[in-house]
């Protein structure tokens, strides 16, 4: 074994003596992508590799507390670096799906411990019934969307954990305002992720327009040539006065809340909806909730992509102040025709949240942060309705609108057949 490993040195020395910056710019990015498989395959070699050093008791001989310091110590590591590495190969042995990926490099260790930490004790027969799916997951989806689908699987093969999560959040939140001897006030807390989500909606609405004052007043001073430094609050000074701002638009309203926003909107699917419903009625029937089972597709969300839990969503719309709307298996319903040229704000929401992110090429940038584009555009004959709108972020859009002005300036012009 130690000469394969010796082979596999000098085949590491001939690739670091490559100049890339040389190499066929059309292979640059087959390369990259070979990198990272050959590096998924050693990380996956490196777990097993620590997991049976750890199992041989070895390291013990030399009086170390685990096999992560003596390898730390012994290589100038990062003593986490290898426990992490060491816990993962342990998880392995009962993951037969993720560590074939993993040693194929199909997966990488980012997946592995995603996957392994969702592997828990009480939820050990359904992943192993469900894990060649959640591999499935690792395989074919953007890391993101990887993330949320197996958060998902979770709280829905396990509802009451993601309910008790939920409500333990809520319980412990705590904040606390303090002044120093010359005046200046600190404020400290925790939220849970509903309260935190509305306050930070809130907050960043009110930082952004001061983020986008300052640029204006650097542009005023400077011109063109105005950088971020040049702006005249730091991120840590807006963030401070957008908190103000919102103190005083909160005076200036007596208190009373505006109504509900796509920023405070919870987005969850009909089938989500009845099936919380009917799991609370059997609760109170002294019923089992689990003959009503949540399906692993259901979207339960704020519109930026925030997860929350079914009853939380419920009880949010029964409360009134964070806006609860429920989608039909046909999705929101609005037509406009061609009678306006713009997405009017309701049909902006509609479509931002029936398209969770920007539709452009591998984009991931969430709906709420893109523009509302036409599909087909409206100069072509396109209708401004749900049927004819994608949320496109602005580079996509712009790159867009740049392609299909080209193929318009290559049209003949209409003969003209009358005088």
């Amino acid at each position: 074994m130690l000469l394969e490993l010796s082979n596999l040195r000098e085949d590491a020395e001939k690739l670091r003596g490559v100049t890339w910056a040389n190499e066929p710019v059309a292979t640059l990015e087959e390369s990259v992508l070979e990198v990272g498989v050959v590096r998924a395959m050693l990380d996956a070699v490196e777990c097993e590799l620590v997991a049976a050093y750890d199992s041989s008791k070895e390291w013990k001989v030399t009086g170390d507390g685990s096999p992560a310091a003596r390898i730390a110590h012994l290589s100038h590591s990062r003593k986490g670096t290898i426990s992490k590495r060491c816990h993962l190969g342990r998880r392995l042995r009962t993951m037969p799906h993720t560590e074939a990926a993993f040693a194929l490099g199909d997966i990488t260790i980012d997946h592995v411990d995603v996957l392994s930490r969702a592997n828990l004790p009480s939820l050990a027969v359904r992943f192993a019934l469900d894990e060649e799916r959640l591999v499935g997951y690792a395989r074919d989806l953007g890391f993101d969307e990887f993330c949320a689908k197996v958060a998902i699987w979770r709280d829905v093969v396990a509802p009451e954990d993601a309910e008790e999560r939920a409500l333990s959040q809520h319980e412990a939140r705590d904040m606390h305002w303090s002044k120093s001897f010359e005046g200046m006030g600190r404020i400290d807390g925790w939220m849970d992720n509903l309260g935190y989500h509305e306050v930070h909606t809130e907050l960043d609405r009110h930082y952004q327009r001061l983020f986008e004052q300052d640029w204006a007043d650097a542009r005023a001073r400077l011109g063109d040539a105005a950088t971020k430094n040049d702006l005249a609050r730091s991120p840590g000074q807006r963030r401070s006065d957008a908190m103000r701002a919102m103190a005083r638009a909160s005076r200036a309203h007596a208190g009373i809340g505006a109504e509900p926003t796509l920023g405070t909107t919870i987005v969850v699917d009909a089938d989500t909806h009845l099936t919380c419903w009917a799991r609370l009625v059997a609760e109170i029937r002294g019923e089992d909730p689990d003959a009503y089972p949540y399906r692993e597709g259901r979207r339960c969300e704020f519109a930026d992509g925030t997860r929350v839990t079914p009853e939380q969503a419920l009880f949010a719309s029964l409360e009134g102040w964070l806006n609860t709307l429920v989608l039909d298996e046909d999705g929101f319903p609005l037509h406009y025709g061609r009678k306006k040229r713009f997405f009017p704000q309701p049909l902006r929401e509609a479509l931002m949240i029936a398209f969770p992110v920007c539709g452009g090429t591998s984009c991931d940038i969430r709906s709420v942060h893109c523009e509302i584009d036409h599909i087909l555009a409206w100069i072509d004959g396109g209708t401004t309705d749900t049927t004819n709108g994608n949320p496109l972020c602005k580079r996509d859009n712009l790159w867009k609108e740049h392609v299909e002005a080209r193929r318009r300036r290559r049209r003949p012009f209409p003969r003209q057949t009358g005088p």
